[in-house]
């Protein structure tokens, strides 16, 4: 028996209620009981609810002929129903409204909700798309051009929210700096808000000048034999490094006696003391979103503090050798 099945509202206990936004309607069942607010039974009864509401959703994919559709199928068709519900839920933000929408309105309006609202995510998309266009980095990769004017696409034309809500059918080549999380058209729109978040960044500088650091960046890759990564990862160090040579500056393009004069000022510092350094270095540098640059940050600060340490910052960085000066 559940011991907290004191409450009949989850926000009278919201800050102990953790579903997940990958499993949330299943997540709210389960949490929901967890907390007390439903019990095993009723959990038992939602859940075969929503299951059996599988039968309308496969009687309309092989127009009443079900009989033909394989095990591996349905499961598909499950996955894809739940993904639909997942997204209605969700939009209604707010877990007593979800969870009464579950007791009360049937799986069909819940799978044609959760299709309206994916629509509307699929919306934000095509304008994510077109703002990434407009701040489109300069001289970029053949995977970044690739993954905007071919792969965003191909997504689209392929994906049905119907049917296949739950699935990747394109994966954009061009990787962001942090993967997005999740599956399907919500995936795709963190991907292009990660990416409009990083190509916003590039455009805070000259853009010839980033053109030119990109281009040196993939000469580097090439001349190290290796596939060409994500491009605004490079303009954040350098970013990072001007800032600590001479603050308040606007530019990102270093030339090689400049690394060579950071490595010489940063090579007595203890790691501690490099953090800090880097850190307030960041702190200047201009951005919209710096959530999403802080987190890149975290993860880049121990590349920049050990390559300091092993006295190989030139091999981190992409920079102007003298020979192009």
């Amino acid at each position: 028996m559940n011991q907290l099945q004191n409450y009949k509202h989850i926000s009278d206990i919201i800050d102990r209620f953790k579903p997940s936004n990958s499993d949330y309607t299943l997540s709210l069942l389960r949490e929901a009981v967890r907390l007390g607010v439903i019990d095993e039974n009723e959990e038992a009864a939602l859940k075969s609810k929503l299951f059996d509401g599988l039968a309308a959703v496969i009687d309309e994919f092989t127009e009443g002929k079900s009989t033909s559709l394989s095990n591996d199928k349905a499961n598909e068709l499950l996955s894809s129903l739940l993904y639909n519900i997942d997204a209605y839920l969700i939009s209604l933000k707010n877990p007593d409204k979800a969870l009464t929408e579950v007791r009360e309105k049937t799986v069909g309006f819940l799978y044609d909700s959760g299709g309206v609202a994916l629509k509307r995510v699929m919306a934000d998309c095509t304008a994510l798309m077109f703002k990434n266009k407009k701040n489109r980095l300069p001289g970029g990769s053949e995977d970044y051009n690739k993954a905007l004017d071919e792969d965003i696409r191909a997504f689209s034309k392929a994906y049905s929210i119907r049917f296949g809500a739950h699935r990747n059918p394109v994966i954009p080549r061009y990787k962001t700096a942090l993967s997005p999380r999740g599956t399907g058209v919500v995936r795709l729109k963190k991907y292009l808000t990660n990416l409009l978040a990083e190509n916003l960044f590039c455009r805070c500088y000259d853009s010839e000048e980033v053109k030119t650091l990109i281009g040196f960046e993939m000469m580097r890759a090439e001349e190290m034999e290796s596939n060409i990564g994500n491009l605004y990862v490079p303009v954040l160090r350098c970013a990072i490094i001007c800032q600590f040579l001479m603050p308040g500056n606007t530019h990102v393009l270093l030339s090689e006696d400049d690394v060579r004069n950071a490595e010489s000022l940063l090579e007595d510092y203890t790691p501690e003391e490099l953090q800090k350094i880097f850190s307030s270095a960041f702190s200047r540098l201009p951005s919209e979103n710096m959530e999403y640059h802080s987190k890149v940050f975290e993860n880049e600060l121990p590349h920049l503090i050990q390559s300091v340490k092993h006295n190989n910052l030139k091999t981190l960085l992409a920079y102007l050798p003298k020979s192009q000066l």
